[in-house]
């Protein structure tokens, strides 16, 4: 017998690494001209028009168009900006002027803007757009292919796994709603791919390679984070549990959450940095949330429902649906896994769930959790909870808000499962049949997955207004705002690159200074009333416009009613003290270019959260009413901290309530408020910007109104220096 040396070994080593290489390249460029096929005519509007989605489909239940499409545009403009000036993309001070806002738990996908900065600085941000459009359909089968390869071997199977889960009817619905960051589902199936690897065995670039696609999910978006943390959660506690040789294991994942760890250190230092401002919990939730965490989830058949983009069928399977799905939000609950993929898997379960044991142990328990909260079946709640209920309440987790988007990874196990049973059937075949399965697999996939012809194309507008703006830097009102989920004053921001009142992201801050009056009123084009609990005189409004000043107002005049249009021009007639006249004016837009007071700053207070509307009393005295917890705000345009006299004339409603009075976090005391109207002067310190004071008193119903309240303010400045505190 002849005896194999160790050169020949290495030779026939290197030969087969050479060989899968080549595969890798292979499936990697059909992936792409399946792309650039599939998207047709993109290629020849690349740098012109956006991709928008598939056209003549008559089973669409939600076409975002521009309003999606403009929000990842801005992404993508966004971050390549931020990358180009050395500035940390994960904050802003372009949205929501003056306060700014954080986009590290949104839906940000910087690594795609890293992939297409070179796209970006040739063709502009249009082409960076297109791009990740071509690689979303690119690489998320070519992450598939790596997966599926890993376990079944092969070529041709894992190709075609990768073109029924990349073609197939979830991934092309996150098209269909421009979520670019969500059709960029490419991280999943590439993080698996690299966990596979970790656990055969070690090796720094293994270890390197899992520790950065990790590092590339959590940057990639908050949602793809979420998901694949519990992933890693339950992929490593199953692999454990399974495994014999446990402590090599444990080394190895030891060794790749310190490398991911240390690759997202300034990431994680940023978010903690910034940690007051992060949604993390139930605490800052309302009805509204839990709502959409309830109908953002899948339900128990939904891996289940049939293509509906098919034009054979599609309008049928849409009047079958459309009752199942009226509950749900419609960009998420629709998580159909395509037919073919899921008999494809169904076999390989079938003739081979011992060696995928952990693959299908993950599958069933990320299911479960993309099934919600509670159980939903054929679009009835049934009241059964569920695991995510639990989950849900992990501090920031709660922020992913989409159960659904478990059966991303679902997806990609499933995949795996297909690939083995695609091989297990050729196996049990004579060579000259073979290639059967897989030629039937692909004729059913076409088949099933076939899509009609048209294609949508969404051109973006260069209004000669915003030209002008970008040559006269200052911050833009850019009316009426974006208070919904249209994404058109963040593609006008592109034009001029001006800080703008107010913005569209997926999860809104607090935003505190857009209840400045003057900056309220510009912003909601409502009418600025004449007096309030706090000065609304001329002076105050110079020393707002000074504090957060608003350079170019911008009307779009076909989208606001003239009483808004009218609104408007009296509340900047009253800021200029002069009537106020366009400096601007076309068919479609008004301008007004306003003057930014730079000698008129000086502190001033206005009521934030937790006030009813202005009202008179009895005695005509001008009032609010407060519930439990009500903030005054002082802005000071001071750079250092500084003691301020603030004057409150306040009473309670029908007997003494003891109200704490909290500032910078701090109790500062307890103001015993009596019936009887009474003015406190209290001397505290405030620091430059925005300082919440909060006044916490107990509530009572006044049948009256029908609401509950406790304390009244009417009067209420501040003043420096500060003068002496009254007794209390």
């Amino acid at each position: 017998m002849t005896r194999l040396t160790r050169p020949f070994l290495v030779q026939s080593s290197s030969n087969a690494q050479q060989h899968a290489v080549a595969r890798g390249v292979l499936a990697l460029t059909c992936y792409l001209a399946l792309a650039l096929l599939v998207t047709w005519p993109l290629a020849l509007r690349f740098n012109t028009e956006l991709f928008g989605g598939i056209d003549n489909i008559p089973g669409r239940f939600r076409f975002a168009g521009y309003e999606e499409a403009g929000l990842h545009l801005w992404h993508l403009w966004w971050v390549s900006e931020a990358l180009l000036h050395a500035v940390n993309p994960f904050w802003t001070d372009l949205l929501f002027y003056p306060d700014g806002v954080q986009l590290y738990v949104q839906t940000l996908s910087a690594p795609n803007a890293v992939i297409t900065l070179p796209i970006y600085l040739l063709a502009g941000p249009v082409a960076a757009f297109n791009t990740v459009i071509v690689l979303g359909f690119a690489l998320t089968g070519f992450g598939i292919f790596l997966l599926a390869r890993q376990y079944a071997g092969g070529f041709w199977g894992p190709l075609l796994c990768g073109v029924l889960v990349a073609l197939g009817p979830f991934h092309l619905g996150q098209l269909q709603n421009s979520h670019n960051n969500l059709f960029s589902m490419q991280w999943i199936p590439l993080y698996l791919h690299a966990l596979t690897l970790l656990d055969e065995r070690g090796g720094r670039w293994r270890i390197g390679y899992a520790a950065g696609m990790a590092t590339l999910v959590v940057l990639s978006d908050w949602y793809w984070a979420s998901v694949c943390g519990v992933l890693t959660v339950v992929w490593m506690i199953t692999r454990l549990a399974l495994a014999q040789e446990q402590r090599a294991l444990v080394r190895r994942y030891a060794l790749f959450a310190a490398g991911a760890s240390l690759m997202l250190l300034p990431f994680l230092a940023g978010m903690i940095a910034i940690r007051t401002l992060l949604t993390v919990g139930h605490s800052a939730r309302d009805e509204i949330w839990e709502a959409y965490v309830r109908y953002s989830s899948a339900d128990l058949f939904g891996l289940l429902f049939p293509n509906v983009y098919n034009p054979l069928w599609g309008a049928q399977i849409e009047q079958i649906l459309r009752p199942i799905a009226a509950p749900f939000a419609p960009s998420v609950w629709y998580v159909a896994g395509g037919w073919t993929l899921m008999a494809l898997a169904i076999i390989g379960v079938w003739l081979s769930w011992r060696r995928t044991l952990h693959v299908i142990i993950v599958g069933v328990c990320l299911w479960v959790l993309a099934l919600g909260p509670t159980l939903w079946i054929l679009g009835h709640e049934s009241g059964i909870p569920l695991p995510y209920a639990w989950l849900d309440r992990i501090p920031l987790f709660g922020a992913a808000r989409k159960p659904a988007l478990f059966v991303a990874p679902v997806l990609a196990l499933l995949s795996v499962l297909a690939a083995i049973g695609l091989e297990e059937l050729r196996q049990r075949l004579p060579s000259l049949w073979r290639a059967a399965p897989v030629v039937v697999a692909a004729a059913l996939g076409t088949f099933e997955l076939w899509l009609p012809a048209g294609r949508v194309f969404l051109p973006l507008e260069r209004p000669p207004v915003y030209e002008q703006i970008a040559a006269r830097p200052g911050a833009v009102a850019d009316l009426p705002l974006d208070v919904l989920e249209t994404s058109r004053t963040l593609r006008n921001q592109m034009i001029h690159g001006q800080p703008i009142i107010g913005g569209f992201i997926a999860r809104r801050p607090a935003y505190p200074s857009f209840d400045i009056p003057l900056i309220r009123a510009i912003g909601t084009m409502q009418d600025l009333p004449d007096d309030d609990i706090t000065p609304l005189d001329r002076t105050t409004l110079m020393a707002m416009q000074c504090f957060a000043p608003v350079r170019h107002v911008v009307v779009r005049t076909d989208l606001t009613t003239q009483r808004e249009q009218n609104n408007l021009e009296q509340t900047l007639t009253r800021l200029i003290g002069r009537p106020a006249v366009p400096a601007y004016e076309d068919a479609a837009y008004r301008r007004y270019e306003l003057p930014l007071f730079v000698d008129a700053c000086h502190p001033f207070m206005y009521p934030g959260k937790g006030w009813h509307a202005v009202e008179r009393n009895t005695e005509m005295d001008l009032c609010r009413w407060a519930d439990a917890d009500s903030q005054v705000i002082i802005a000071s345009p001071h750079t250092t901290s500084a003691p301020a006299l603030v004057s409150l004339r306040l009473a309670a409603y029908q007997t003494t309530r003891p109200t704490e009075l909290w500032s910078d976090n701090r109790l500062w005391g307890v103001l015993g408020i009596s019936p009887e109207p009474r003015t406190f002067r209290l001397l505290l310190p405030v620091n430059h910007g925005v300082n919440p004071i909060i006044l916490r008193a107990p509530t009572a119903p006044d049948p009256a109104s029908n609401r509950m309240i406790s304390i009244v303010a009417f009067r209420m400045s501040v003043a420096y220096p500060a003068l002496t505190e009254e007794k209390r």
